[in-house]
């Protein structure tokens, strides 16, 4: 009995691949056989680059919590000289690349500018903790601009901690307000 199974066992197999396989029908090689016959000969016209458009951020509240990373805080040009970070971060808010890459760019093409980047922090958290964080926030300013091929020798780094305040109230819209790096030209400025 077990003899007959084995060739059976193979013929079924082979059945079943056999079934599974497809072969291209006429219909289907002749369409594609007409595809790569037919060519546009009439001229291309280039379309031109156009400039890109801004979406409108107006209707975005503006918040403690979103503060630091909110589109109208950076125009993406050297005239926006503030970072903001979230609470408790040395990490660079996406909102502000195009701004910090405008720095760049005008650092790259100014070697005789200088700037200074002046960490800050808001007033929760002890003083030695502050001037620590600061100079993170500083620090991850100063790498940003470095990863952009900014000269190390135009980069200067203070932290400041809680010492000067941009907001000197006592609630969540002020502490996000002092959670920031200054940009500050010493020389060559835009």
């Amino acid at each position: 009995m077990r003899s007959l199974l084995n060739p059976l066992f193979a013929i079924v197999l082979a059945a079943a691949l056999a079934a599974c396989s497809s072969t291209p029908t006429e219909d289907d090689t002749s369409a594609t056989d007409n595809m790569s016959q037919q060519t546009d000969t009439s001229p291309v016209t280039p379309v031109e680059p156009s400039e890109p458009v801004k979406p409108d951020t107006s209707s975005i509240p503006l918040t403690a919590d979103n503060f630091y990373n909110h589109p109208s805080n950076y125009d993406g040009t050297t005239d926006s000289r503030v970072i903001y970070f979230a609470f408790d971060s040395n990490t660079v808010p996406a909102a502000a690349f195009e701004t910090l890459r405008a720095h760049a760019t005008y650092l790259k093409n100014n070697a005789n500018a200088k700037i200074r980047l002046e960490g800050h922090a808001d007033e929760r958290g002890t003083r030695e903790y502050n001037v620590a964080l600061s100079e993170r926030r500083s620090k991850a300013v100063e790498k940003f601009l470095r990863v952009q091929g900014v000269a190390s020798s135009q980069l200067e780094i203070v932290s400041y901690g809680e010492e000067k305040p941009a907001a000197f109230g006592h609630g969540e819209m002020d502490w996000a307000k002092n959670r920031r790096v200054e940009i500050n030209y010493l020389s060559g400025r835009p």
